[in-house]
């Protein structure tokens, strides 16, 4: 048995404070990130100091976190919170036990200029980063508060930056469904269970090259147990219309291998036919190049926006530039391009 798999019997488990549990498997819980939740559920008390320690954190980031929704709905945005952040307090026992390095929410297209002010007036900044119409939907702000912690938003219009995924679901779409997350003050909404356990599905296949990683197997494993049999046809619904079937029988047939509690003949089901119909079943396995991701893209571009996506990812603003080569004259910038085409050019050939 891999000590993996020993993670996964760990979680399985129910603890009494007297288990004895090895070195290797601790380590392994804290490479995956489900430490806490190991701590937790097998009443590890010689732990006990961090779990404490992650309840601070976790007080820290949702007074943050109420005070940047505060001020998105003075300038009329209401966000959509999703992932760990929106995870934390709708599908977990307490909220620490879901760690996160930052805060994902969904807002709509033509909000961007009126978010990027609202952060911008309490305090965060934006980091040098390429922007676009078509190669990115999302942009990112970061707050150190007085206790010297690191607060980090990635603020998306769209779902994902890969263009097989990116309208997966719209803002519009989860406005419609949101559910409330009294624990995070009065502005604050997660995604539907079937809208969030779709997001959970694509994310770990979209951006992260179909790891089978703990934390997220987890979180699918909790929203999908928990769905009930309306919204568990109301999601086969979804990833069909969405043409995310293969994407999403992946994720939880690994969720469910992992951690059980998911019913097999509904995974069985929601596998397609014909992967062949579905452009993102290409992304299943894994192994992509940052290339053949290009090449996905283009193929999911309407031919008269491909210049323009390919002009985005080599040629950013030329305000980004100036940030990423803050000591090269104007009249060098041209080079500056090239410079940065030939040096990146390897990484998107490596797998």
């Amino acid at each position: 048995m891999t000590v993996y798999e020993r993670v996964c019997n760990c979680l399985r488990s129910e603890g009494t404070g007297e288990n004895a549990v090895p070195a290797d498997v601790i380590a392994a819980a804290r490479q995956e990130r489900v430490f806490l939740l190991l701590v937790a559920r097998l009443r590890l008390g010689e732990f006990a100091g961090e779990l404490r320690d992650a309840a601070v954190i976790e007080a820290l980031r949702a007074r943050e976190l109420g005070r940047v929704l505060d001020a998105l709905d003075e300038g009329g945005v209401r966000p959509v919170l999703m992932k760990g952040a929106a995870l934390a307090y709708t599908h977990y026992e307490r909220p620490e036990l879901r760690p996160h390095s930052d805060v994902d929410f969904m807002i709509p297209a033509d909000a961007r200029d009126t978010v990027a002010r609202a952060l911008t007036a309490i305090g965060y900044c934006r980091p040098a980063e390429i922007d676009g119409d078509i190669a990115i939907g999302q942009f990112h702000f970061t707050r150190e508060d007085e206790h010297g912690y690191q607060h980090a938003l990635d603020v998306h219009w769209r779902a994902s930056n890969v263009r097989a995924f990116a309208d997966v679901v719209t803002y519009e779409e989860l406005a419609a469904h949101a559910v409330a997350v009294p624990g995070l003050g009065p502005h604050a909404l997660a995604p539907s269970s079937v809208h969030g356990l779709l997001i959970a599905c694509v994310h770990r296949i979209a951006h992260h090259n179909d790891t089978t990683d703990l934390l997220w197997l987890h979180d699918v494993y909790l929203m999908a147990k928990a769905l009930t049999a309306n919204e568990r046809e109301a999601f086969a619904r979804i990833a069909a219309a969405k043409r995310m079937r293969a994407v999403c029988a992946r994720t939880l047939m690994l969720a469910r291998e992992a951690f059980g509690g998911v019913d097999p003949q509904w995974i069985a089901a929601l596998a397609p036919p014909d992967t062949l119909a579905e452009p993102s079943a290409a992304f299943v396995g894994g192994g992509l190049r940052q290339a053949d991701i290009l090449k996905s893209d283009l193929a999911a571009t309407p031919w008269s926006s491909r210049i323009q996506l390919l002009r985005e990812h080599l040629f950013p603003s030329a305000s980004y530039m100036r940030q990423r080569f803050p000591r090269c004259p104007g009249v060098l910038l041209p080079l500056a391009y090239a410079c940065r085409i030939v040096v990146g050019a390897p990484r998107w050939l490596r797998r």
